[in-house]
């Protein structure tokens, strides 16, 4: 049987939400248990409007993390197709259904104005579940990996006045820049224990300014590779590769014989910053000096 197998029969049988003996929490309470994962998104959108709506009259962040599209997959069953090759497809546009809900709250509360929406994912698609889960052609490989398949996902900004509507831009950018980009568009300093590695990239989001990010490591248990610009590097097992993004965004065409002084380049910087963060790394709870 293949390894999305037992996705297919359970997609077909809805009564399987209930065999993963899940817990529902708010904050340490269990309120669900085994939760029902079929309404999952549609709840947590309803948590996350029902909070919005009390909090209109302060400022507010809401973090609204769907457990959808990881498999198992789940939908509500007025949404829901019994053809397992349609279930990664549905989950998605219930998930657009769901945010659109967060967006209409925004706009009726007359919020629009002042607040910020960001939508975007942790990684990329998980491609041994096939049509579970997703795909990220062009783009070479998927989660778990460091090719860009795995790497560069999908970032949707919203906020009207301020965000130029209808644009794209390709700068370098990463989640680790959300946090400095949010304090300074709330207009707060940060005050880390530590060093961070975000960087504030609002000048981005607002059209005016290019993307600070010049250089983007690529980790799994370690180090792997390193973005400079339109240039990548990356080792893994032995093997050496270099490419040039900006013409082979499939990571297709390894140039590092082509280029061995720009690999070589590219090679001691990534292991110059990740000696850097090694030197930075402290137990948990620990004290930065």
């Amino acid at each position: 049987r293949p390894p999305y197998g037992k996705w297919d029969e359970g997609w077909r049988n809805r009564e399987d939400t209930f065999r993963w003996r899940t817990p529902l929490m708010e904050n340490e309470e269990i309120v669900e248990l085994p939760v029902d994962q079929r309404t999952i998104t549609r709840r947590y959108t309803d948590k996350a409007v029902e909070w919005i709506t009390a909090h209109k009259d302060q400022p507010f962040f809401v973090y609204l993390a769907h457990s959808m599209p990881h498999v198992p997959l789940f939908v509500p069953e007025d949404v829901y197709d019994p053809d397992p090759q349609k279930a990664y497809r549905i989950v998605i546009e219930h998930i657009d259904a769901e945010v659109g809900r967060v967006v209409r709250t925004v706009k009726e509360l007359g919020l629009s104005g002042r607040t910020y929406i960001i939508f975007t994912s942790d990684n990329g698609p998980w491609l041994r579940m096939k049509h579970h889960g997703g795909q990220a052609l062009p783009l070479r490989g998927g989660k778990g990996g460091t090719y860009e398949g795995g790497q560069r996902v999908p970032c949707v900004m919203w906020g009207p006045g301020r965000i130029p509507a209808a644009t794209r831009t390709d700068a370098l950018t990463s989640t680790l820049d959300l946090l400095p980009t949010l304090a300074h568009l709330a207009g707060t300093e940060l005050h880390p224990r530590g060093p961070i590695d975000g960087l504030d990239i609002s000048g981005v989001i607002h059209g005016s300014d290019p993307s600070p990010r010049r250089e983007l490591l690529y980790y799994t248990s370690q180090v792997e590779g390193l973005r400079q610009g339109d240039w990548k590097i990356r080792l893994r097992g032995g093997r050496e590769e270099l490419y040039h993004l900006a013409d082979d965004i499939g990571e297709r065409t390894n140039l590092v014989k082509k280029f061995p002084e720009k690999f070589a380049s590219l090679k001691a910087r990534m292991q110059e910053l990740d000696a850097q963060i090694s030197r930075q790394v402290r137990s948990l709870g620990e004290d930065p000096p």
